[in-house]
C-alpha cells in the first residue's frame, strides 16, 4: 500500500491550511500593504550590498523571504496554493519595486516574479565588487582618528570593515561536518584585524594605551578595546575640566591677609584707613602729607627740620576742587569744610615759616576763631608740633 500523501492544501496536522497559519510563508497578515517601502534608504545603485541586507533582513522578518530565494517556486495553476502563491508573490514584487529608485524601478516593471526581479537586481549592481573591494581596502589602511572623537572614529571604522568583510567568504572548510573549527578561527581573525586597525588608526595620544593593549596577552575582544579607549578618553576630558589652583596668587593672597592681619593685632591700629595716602592707623585728617612731618619723625631718623617740604608741596598743590572729592572723614568735615580749612592752612604756611627745632613759638594774644563745620579753629596758630620728636609714632609712613 502507497504511502499517505498529505493534500498540499493543509499542513502536516492537517488542521488549517498554510495561508492560515502564521508560521507559513504564505500567510499575509492584514497589516501588510503593498504600497509600503520597506526600508529606508532606496537602492540607486551604487548601494547595493547595504540596499540588498536591509532588504534581507525586512523580508525575514515578514517570512517572506523564501519568495527571493528561489525557495518556493511558482506553483501549477492548477495547484490549490496558486492562488495564495500569486497574492504572496505579488505582495513582494510591491515592496521591490518601491524599494528602487523610480529609473530602476521602471526597468523591473515588467517583471512579475520577485526571485527573478531579485536575480536581475544582483546581476546588475553587484558585478564591480574588485573594485569596491580595492576603494573599501584604500579607505582602512588611510582612515585615521584625526579630530575626531573616539566613537565617532570607531563607528566610521565599522561601517568600512564591516563591508569590507561581507565580500570575504564565511568559511573556508568544505567538509560536510566540520571539526576544525576554521569557520570560528576565521572570523576570530577578522575581529583581531579590525582590532589593530582601530589601534593603528588612534592619535599619537593614545600611544600609552595603545601599548598596554598590544602587550596584553591575548588579544581583548574588539569591544573589550574600545570600552578601553573610551575610558582614557573620557578621563583626560575630567582633568581639563578640574580647575587650576594657581599657587603663586595663592601665597600673595596668604601674605596680604597675613599682613592685614599683623596690622589689625596692633593694638587695634589697622581700623583707620586714609583715603589720601591709602595707609593704616590714620584718618585724612591727621595725615602727615596734608598737615606736614613732625620733626625728628622717624624714630631717631628725622627726615627734616620743621615741616616736610613734601607736606608744603601736598597742600599747597592740593586746590579746592581737588579737595571736593576727598571722602568725608572721621570728624565729621564735609567737602566744603575740607578745602576751607586747606585754604586755611596754606594762608598760615606763607605767614609763618615753620620754627627752628627746640625753638619755643613767640607768645600771641588768642585771635578769632574761624569756624569749620561743627568746630572752629584759630585765625592765627602755631606749628601743631615744636621740639623733637623721638617717640613711637602710631602713624605708618
Amino acid at each position: 500500500m502507497a504511502p499517505h500523501t498529505p493534500s498540499p492544501s493543509k499542513n502536516q496536522n492537517n488542521q488549517s491550511p498554510p495561508y492560515e497559519d502564521q508560521s507559513s510563508p504564505y500567510f499575509l497578515p492584514s497589516s501588510d500593504n503593498p504600497g509600503v517601502q520597506l526600508v529606508t534608504q532606496q537602492l540607486n545603485g551604487s548601494n547595493y550590498i547595504t540596499w540588498s541586507r536591509s532588504m534581507t533582513t525586512t523580508l525575514m522578518a515578514k517570512n517572506k523571504v523564501a519568495f527571493i530565494d528561489g525557495s518556493i517556486m511558482r506553483p501549477h495553476s492548477t495547484d490549490l496554493l496558486f492562488s495564495q502563491w500569486l497574492r504572496c508573490n505579488s505582495m513582494v514584487v510591491s515592496w521591490l519595486r518601491n524599494s528602487v529608485v523610480p529609473e530602476i524601478s521602471s526597468s523591473i516593471m515588467y517583471i512579475d516574479d520577485a526571485s527573478l526581479i531579485w536575480s536581475d537586481l544582483k546581476e546588475r549592481f553587484s558585478q564591480g565588487n574588485l573594485a569596491r573591494i580595492c576603494q573599501l581596502k584604500q579607505q582602512l589602511l588611510t582612515l585615521k582618528q584625526g579630530s575626531d572623537d573616539v566613537s565617532a572614529y570607531f563607528t566610521k571604522l565599522r561601517i568600512l570593515w564591516d563591508e569590507y568583510r561581507d565580500f570575504q567568504p564565511s568559511r573556508w572548510c568544505v567538509c560536510d561536518n566540520c571539526r576544525c573549527q576554521s569557520s570560528r578561527k576565521w572570523n576570530e581573525f577578522q575581529l583581531q584585524e579590525c582590532s589593530m586597525q582601530f589601534l593603528i588608526g588612534l592619535n599619537s595620544s593614545y600611544s600609552q594605551i595603545r601599548s598596554q593593549i598590544i602587550s596584553t596577552a591575548p588579544l581583548p575582544s574588539l569591544q573589550r578595546i574600545f570600552a578601553l579607549v573610551l575610558q582614557e578618553e573620557r578621563q583626560r576630558s575630567i582633568e581639563q575640566q578640574s580647575p587650576v589652583i594657581n599657587y603663586e596668587n595663592q601665597g600673595s593672597m596668604i601674605n596680604a591677609a597675613g599682613t592685614a592681619s599683623t596690622a589689625r593685632g596692633r593694638g587695634g591700629r589697622g581700623k583707620f584707613l586714609c583715603a589720601h595716602c591709602g595707609k593704616t592707623s590714620h584718618t585724612v585728617d591727621k595725615c602727615f602729607e596734608i598737615i606736614g612731618y613732625p620733626p625728628g619723625y622717624g624714630r631717631g631718623k628725622p627726615k627734616s627740620q620743621g615741616y616736610s617740604n613734601e607736606g608744603s608741596r601736598s597742600i599747597n598743590q592740593m586746590t579746592a576742587n581737588e579737595a571736593a572729592v576727598v571722602p568725608q572723614n572721621s570728624s565729621g568735615l564735609s567737602a566744603a569744610d575740607m578745602a576751607r580749612m586747606i585754604s586755611y592752612l596754606q594762608t598760615q604756611m606763607q605767614l609763618s615759616p615753620p620754627p627752628a627745632t627746640n625753638q619755643q613759638p613767640p607768645a600771641s594774644t588768642k585771635p578769632e576763631n574761624v569756624q569749620f563745620g561743627d568746630f572752629s579753629a584759630p585765625a592765627a596758630v602755631s606749628p601743631p608740633f615744636s621740639g623733637s620728636f623721638t617717640g613711637y609714632c602710631d602713624w605708618e609712613g
